[in-house]
C-alpha cells in the first residue's frame, strides 16, 4: 500500500467516525419503554404491555432473563417475570441494545467481557452496599458499548484498530486514540447523551477509564472502572487487547478498598461465574 493510499484510507476512517456524532435517536416505542421505567413509582405492568408489542424485543428479553447468568433457565415465561428478575436498568440497556445496536459483535469473547463487567460489577456494589447494585451491574454491561458503535457505525475504523492493537502490542483504547483521535468512551458518551441516558448510568460507561471525570455517580463510575481491570486480570473475555488496565489510585481510595475486601469480591464474582458457566454447559 503505498503513502498516498494510507493517507486516503486514513482520511476515510476519519470521516466515518465524524459520522458517528449523527446516531440515531430512539424510536419512538423504545422512548415510551425508557419512560415508563424510569417513572419513580414505574409501574412494570405498563412497561411490559409496551414491551409485548414488539415480538423481538419480547424474545430477547425472555432469552436474557431465561440464560444462564441468571441460573434460572426455562423458569421465565413472561415478560413481567423477566422484568421483575433483570431490573429496569438491565431491561432498559437491552431495549436500547436490541433495537438500534447489538451487543454480539464479531470478536471472540466482546460479549463474555460485557457480561463479567456485569457480574463484576454487580459484586462489587452489593459489598459496598450501595443501594442499586444492579443499575451498576447494568452499566457494566453497557461500558464497552462505544466500541459496539465502532464496529457496526465505523467496520473500517474497528479493524483499523483492532490490528494496531494486536500488531502493536498496545491498548485497544491507546489504538483508537492514535488512529481516530476519539476513543470508545467517547463514543458511548456521544450516543448516551444522544439517547438522552441519566448521568449516573451515563458517567459509569462514559468514564470507566477515567473515573476522575465523574461528577454525579462518582462511586458508581469507580466500580464499574475497578470492575472492568478485575475482569482484564481474571483473564475472561476479550476486550480488544491483551493488557491488563491499571486502576485507578483516586477511585481506589474512593471505594475504600482494601486487598482483602477484593479477594471477597473476586471470590463473589468467581462462584456467579462457575454456576453461570455450568447452567450453560448442562443446557447446551
Amino acid at each position: 500500500m503505498t503513502v498516498s493510499t494510507q493517507t486516503k484510507d486514513a482520511q476515510a476512517i476519519k470521516r466515518q467516525v465524524e459520522r458517528l456524532r449523527e446516531l440515531p435517536t430512539l424510536p419512538g416505542i423504545v422512548q415510551r419503554i425508557a419512560e415508563a421505567l424510569d417513572k419513580q413509582d414505574a409501574n412494570l405492568g405498563d412497561a411490559a404491555a409496551l414491551i409485548e408489542t414488539d415480538q423481538v424485543l419480547t424474545a430477547h428479553l425472555l432469552r436474557l432473563a431465561n440464560s444462564a447468568f441468571y441460573g434460572v433457565s426455562g423458569q421465565i415465561g413472561s415478560v413481567i417475570q423477566a422484568l421483575t428478575l433483570l431490573g429496569t436498568t438491565i431491561t432498559r440497556s437491552l431495549v436500547y441494545s436490541t433495537t438500534v445496536l447489538s451487543l454480539r459483535i464479531d470478536m471472540g469473547g466482546f460479549w463474555e467481557h460485557a457480561v463479567g463487567t456485569a457480574l463484576a460489577a454487580g459484586a462489587l456494589a452489593k459489598h459496598l452496599k450501595l443501594a442499586k447494585p444492579e443499575e451498576v451491574g447494568g452499566a457494566g454491561l453497557l461500558h464497552d458499548i462505544g466500541k459496539v458503535v465502532l464496529y457496526k457505525q465505523a467496520p473500517d475504523a474497528f479493524a483499523a484498530v483492532l490490528e494496531k492493537a494486536e500488531l502493536e502490542g498496545c491498548a485497544f483504547r491507546d489504538a483508537e486514540r492514535q488512529l481516530l483521535g476519539i476513543d470508545h468512551a467517547e463514543v458511548a458518551s456521544w450516543l448516551l447523551t444522544r439517547w438522552r441516558f441519566p448521568l449516573r448510568l451515563l458517567e459509569p460507561v462514559a468514564y470507566h477509564h477515567t473515573p476522575g471525570a465523574a461528577t454525579v455517580a462518582r462511586v458508581e463510575t469507580a466500580v464499574v472502572h475497578v470492575a472492568n481491570t478485575l475482569v482484564r486480570a481474571h483473564g475472561y473475555g476479550f476486550g480488544g487487547d491483551r493488557r491488563i488496565p491499571q486502576i485507578s489510585p483516586a477511585a481506589w481510595k474512593l471505594l475504600n478498598l482494601r486487598a482483602i475486601d477484593l479477594d471477597r469480591v473476586v471470590e463473589t464474582f468467581d462462584h456467579d461465574l462457575r454456576r453461570a458457566q455450568d447452567l450453560a454447559a448442562t443446557s447446551a
